[in-house]
């Protein structure tokens, strides 16, 4: 593909089940379902093919408003980023940056107050959120997710793991980024300095063996992040 040159290319809002088509190819998360309020397409002025998508949806989680500004979960003038990609021949141009800046300057119409997102510090820093002017509000905290043998090696969602046989295996951390279009919105994490190239982390789920241990109940379980599944291990 020639050189990438912005003034031939334009930005369309399309619907979620075009978006996902793209998506579901392209993006590293592969057919995950994500939600979507707007969704935007990245095309060639003279083409009908999409070269890159980004969509943005209603933040998840029940503290997830609360959290970043206070507001009530009703409110809809916050949304997250939920996808962002384009074609890999497309990497490494500035065809990522135009397509997620020119997605905020159509936001701004749809009386969008601020944009949010997340960056797992486990595989990259949101170099593109530094390149189009997000605001750094570092990481998330600390959490581990409880893989339940009882409950089929599901995560326990809520409540006690005393009684449950299974697993604690550390979560990725996110690198909280904003974009806040209305500068009366502030933002109730701190500000702090953005990582550099390079400062990603690593998690340690079972260092390799592919095994976990349950000390409580003295079991041993196939690693269900390296193996897909908690399965005892008999020996």
């Amino acid at each position: 593909m020639e050189k990438f040159k912005k003034n031939d290319y334009i930005l369309k809002l399309v619907d979620k089940k075009t978006a996902y088509e793209f998506i579901r190819v392209h993006h590293y998360l592969g057919d995950a379902k994500f939600f979507s309020k707007f969704a935007y397409a990245l095309y060639h002025k003279d083409s009908d093919n999409i070269l890159g998508v980004a969509t943005f949806s209603n933040p998840q989680g029940n503290v997830a408003l609360k959290g970043w500004f206070g507001l009530p979960n009703t409110d809809q003038s916050v949304l997250e980023l939920s996808r962002l990609c384009v074609l890999p021949e497309l990497n490494g141009t500035n065809a990522t940056s135009f397509l997620l800046s020119g997605s905020i300057r159509l936001l701004k119409k749809e009386w969008v107050r601020a944009v949010i997102t997340l960056a797992d510090d486990s595989r990259h820093i949101g170099s593109i959120y530094q390149v189009c002017n997000f605001t750094y509000y570092g990481l998330t905290d600390k959490k581990s997710d409880f893989f339940s043998f009882t409950d089929g090696g599901k995560v326990n969602p809520r409540g006690t793991t005393k009684e449950k046989q299974g697993v604690w295996i550390p979560r990725t951390r996110k690198h909280r980024y904003a974009y806040i279009i209305d500068k009366n919105l502030i933002c109730n994490y701190k500000q702090e300095q953005r990582p550099k190239k390079g400062e990603t982390n690593t998690y340690d789920c079972c260092g390799g063996s592919e095994m976990v241990h349950d000390k409580r109940f003295d079991k041993k379980y196939s690693c269900p992040l390296c193996t897909g599944e908690l399965v005892e291990l008999l020996f």
